[in-house]
């Protein structure tokens, strides 16, 4: 049974998330603070564990860097209450697996705990995989050189370690690239008969555009054909791809130079990774999210204030000198008026994409929503020669969301495509109901963006026009983000952009 260290220096919290894993069958082991959890550890042969970031007299973040010097592979998940952007880098950098926010729910913790054992069982299996054939691979050497009556017996022991190998392996030709032998658990892996593999090269079991960088790499190490790891793609009988690790010494096979590989399916360990990168970035964009709301705050404290002001006086003003001045003097009047009131709505969208968004979750239906948009673009449209395609699902999609921030996102959205159709074009909206989304697709005709700009199109404050702050795109994604979405930008220059967003459907 897994045995799994919990640190949290609040009683009931510990005893409910205890609970929870031992329910899920794992041994779980308690400590309220950072020297009985370094107790707990030596005593204790530990699978992963999970931390509270604040803990008395040191912090979580302090037993974490502890735990990973100690025992580089062990897990460690850190658990945070109020998330404290600061702190995220460091967390990083000392190496935490994962990351779990407070109030921790039960599928969250048993999931995250779920994955982080059987990463820790991974990296022990293959380690000992690898010191196993490597140790088996030097006794082989020697026993090549030796007597006959030792080169079978050491056959016997190849031959067992081979085939009962509960990892894929298999011996290939170093010339010919052709499979001389493989274990059965090759055979089950990979989907082929054994018959089958024997009948193909290395180049069968990778996909076609990946055969030059094999072929490359060989040629490279073509003398001394050792401990590559890869990872690489190989291709199963199915079709489908999978990333592998790869472990492999030479040696002599039947009066032939011949390759042993031990392999290791990676593909579920670089989907965890990739979801970590994921969270990372996103940790990054909060943290510029929390610096701009610090400078909104202060924007407002010096500026909003003031403003008003200025713009009372200067309507006041206008009242006081009306048919008074010449038309040149109450154009200066007007226009300073006007001025006043443009970055008193600078301040007013700066504010707006700062603040916490107030989710006020009903049935909404996203046809009404898009329809709505559209009506009110109508003259934007029309100005600018844009033809408005609706393609609405039916039955109408529809989905528990906050129906003005959803309004206010699409606006931004459909916006920027009408003013990147400056000499007209066809913008398309599609509605579409999947089993597990609510899918909204932008398409516009218009001049499309470089890849510079597709990098950049959610940052705040980036922008390619002459006017506006670049703040329409990221608090789209931060509307759509909030409601658990996702939003993915496709472009071309010269070749319009797609916008494809996904929401939670109405459970």
């Amino acid at each position: 049974m897994p045995k799994v260290l919990l640190v949290d220096d609040e009683p009931n919290i510990r005893w409910t998330m205890a609970e929870f894993l031992k329910r899920a069958g794992y041994e779980t082991l308690t400590a309220s603070d950072f020297e009985s959890a370094l107790e707990c550890f030596e005593q204790h042969r530990l699978d992963a564990a999970v931390i509270d970031i604040i803990l008395p007299r040191k912090s979580g973040i302090e037993l974490l860097k502890e735990l990973r010097e100690r025992a580089p592979r062990l897990p460690v998940v850190m658990i945070t209450g109020e998330p404290n952007i600061s702190q995220m880098p460091e967390i990083v950098r000392a190496g935490a697996y994962d990351f779990i926010s407070k109030p921790v729910s039960k599928e969250v913790l048993v999931k995250t705990i779920m994955r982080a054992v059987e990463h820790k069982r991974l990296s022990d299996e293959k380690l000992d995989l690898e010191a196993q054939l490597k140790r088996h691979t030097e006794l082989l050497e020697v026993t090549i050189e030796g007597r006959t009556r030792e080169l079978r017996e050491s056959e016997q022991r190849y031959r067992l370690l081979f085939e009962s190998n509960p990892q894929p392996m298999w011996v290939f030709d170093y010339e010919t690239l052709r499979f001389l032998a493989v274990n059965d658990a090759a055979i089950r892996h990979y989907g082929y008969s054994r018959a089958e593999f024997l009948r193909m090269t290395l180049k069968d079991i990778r996909p076609p555009e990946d055969v030059p960088a094999l072929l490359d790499d060989l040629a490279a190490t073509r003398k001394e054909y050792e401990d590559k790891s890869g990872p690489w793609r190989h291709r199963r009988k199915d079709g489908t791809l999978i990333d592998v690790e790869v472990s492999s010494h030479t040696l002599d096979f039947d009066g032939r130079t011949a390759g042993l590989a031990l392999l290791t399916d990676v593909t579920a360990r670089k989907v965890a990774e990739e979801e970590l990168r994921q969270m990372q970035e996103r940790l990054m964009h909060n943290e510029k999210i929390a610096a701009l709301g610090r400078v909104a705050a202060q924007v407002a404290h010096e500026v909003k204030n003031p403003l008003a002001g200025l713009r009372l006086y200067s309507l006041h003003l206008k009242n006081k000198v009306a048919g008074k001045l010449t038309d040149a003097e109450m154009d200066i009047v007007n226009k300073i008026a006007d001025g006043i009131g443009r970055l008193t709505e600078t301040t007013e969208q700066i504010l707006s994409f700062a603040r916490p968004i107030n989710m006020n979750l009903t049935r909404v239906n996203l046809n009404t929503v898009v329809s709505e948009t559209a009506e009110l673009l109508a003259p934007q449209s029309t100005a600018n020669s844009i033809v408005v395609k609706l393609e609405l699902a039916e039955p109408a999609p529809a989905g528990m969301l906050d129906e003005a921030s959803i309004h206010a996102a699409l606006m931004n959205l459909m916006l920027n495509a009408i003013q990147a159709m400056a000499g007209g074009g066809t913008l398309t909206v599609r509605t579409e109901m999947s089993d597990d989304a609510l899918l909204i697709t932008i398409t516009d005709t218009g001049k499309g963006m470089t890849d510079e700009q597709i990098r950049n199109v959610f940052e705040p404050f980036y922008t390619t026009k002459a006017q506006g702050l670049g703040l329409g795109m990221p608090y789209a994604k931060k509307i759509i983000e909030q409601h658990q979405g996702t939003i993915r930008v496709e472009s071309r220059e010269g070749a319009g952009t797609r916008i494809e967003i996904e929401l939670p459907p109405e459970s």
